[in-house]
């Protein structure tokens, strides 16, 4: 009696398990690949057809020899080859063989696909397994959709793989190298598809000076055929999914602030720049005032102003009495403030010495009463 596999019914199919007899299925796989041995038989392949009808689909146009190119970066180089494209010409023409690729297991960190090609004339099986990583590079494992389209790339490489190693590359080199000078033209197309493919990644947000230092070229004028070449496909693997723009190109670093104690210092120096900044912006000078006309003299003569006497008390000074200036910087702005000749010539003294100085608030409470004592002095000159 044969085995029995219960799987889940379709939803909505009102039968919640369907029994699947899985002796019925190793019948049908089994007649299927021996009709397909028997049609091999009875109509062998053609070497010479198979390399005619590969070589006519693989430089059929433009897009399709494009499509046949792929390239990516491996350990600092470039690595160029066939795509998974070309490979489905390549089987396609070759003919009574059956290939493909499915999702064999999955981690946390990883996810494997493996190809498989049988070549039912010649009795040669290949498989080739792939591993792809679904986590980013902080270690943060993808999200489903991102996982489907890892597995689906993965697949796609490992097929690719399995039908190139299934297939001898002595019968598909020339047709690879025919497809490349198809896609990149000759020196007089040069410009113009240089032009198209710097256009194709600047819409895709990889600027010009990314793609000259992936290349490691200084400009754009220096992208010759070989370089077109790999650009083509770097654009082909794009458009497959087997690879991202960060992943292709060196994009340009762009300057970051430093981490750790080093951020910090770099933190508290701009800081400590814009405070001073704001803290000593220059106050409009007061201009000196204008000379007295001799009618303007006589007045003041006749209306003297009333006298000012200094306080009993000078602010910073508890005991009523002159506070020590003590030496050096204090010293010195005091000299400076007892050696104003007018009330406007000490007040820009104060101002540019003790209030835009750095001085402590306590020598600022010393030179207070300085200031007081010659402010009155003036005043009753």
């Amino acid at each position: 009696m044969s085995d029995v596999v219960l799987t889940e019914g379709e939803e909505g199919s009102g039968t919640e398990l369907a029994r699947i007899d899985a002796g019925s299925l190793a019948i049908l796989n089994k007649s299927e690949i021996e009709q397909q041995v028997d049609t091999a038989k009875k109509y062998p392949r053609s070497v010479k057809r198979f390399r005619d009808e590969a070589m006519t689909m693989a430089t059929l146009t433009e897009s399709i020899a494009e499509g046949c190119i792929y390239a990516v970066p491996r350990g600092g180089k470039t690595i160029e080859g066939p795509s998974a494209r070309f490979a489905e010409i390549i089987i396609s023409a070759w003919g009574n063989s059956r290939a493909g690729a499915r999702i064999i297991s999955e981690d946390n960190e990883t996810i494997t696909a493996q190809g498989f090609f049988f070549d039912v004339e010649r009795n040669v099986t290949i498989a080739l397994e792939i591993k792809r990583r679904i986590t980013d590079k902080h270690g943060r494992r993808y999200n489903t959709d991102m996982i489907s389209t890892t597995g689906n790339a993965a697949a796609s490489i490992a097929f690719r793989n399995a039908v190139l190693k299934g297939i001898p590359k002595a019968f598909w080199a020339d047709m690879y190298e025919a497809a490349r000078k198809t896609a990149i033209g000759t020196v007089e197309t040069l410009v113009n598809k240089r032009s198209k493919m710097i256009e194709y990644f600047q819409k895709m947000g990889i600027t010009t000076e990314a793609i000259c230092t992936t290349l490691e070229i200084p400009g754009v004028e220096d992208i010759g055929m070989d370089e077109l070449a790999v650009l083509k496909g770097m654009a082909t693997a794009l458009k497959e999914g087997e690879s991202t723009p960060e992943q292709l190109f060196k994009m340009p670093e762009k300057a970051t602030p430093g981490k750790g104690v080093a951020g910090l210092k770099d933190k508290i120096k701009e800081k400590t720049a814009g405070d001073l900044a704001t803290e000593k912006k220059p106050e409009p000078e007061k201009t000196a005032e204008p000379e007295k006309k001799p009618e303007q003299t006589k007045a003041a003569k006749k209306e003297p102003p009333a006298e000012k006497k200094a306080p009993e008390v000078a602010p910073g000074s508890p005991n009523g009495t002159e506070a020590d200036v003590g030496t050096g910087v204090v010293s010195a702005i005091a000299a400076i403030l007892r050696g104003a000749d007018n009330p406007t010539e000490l007040d820009m003294a104060w101002k540019r010495e003790v209030e835009g100085g750095t001085i402590s608030a306590s020598d600022k409470k010393k030179l207070a009463f300085i200031y007081q004592e010659m402010s009155v002095k003036l005043h009753n000159k």
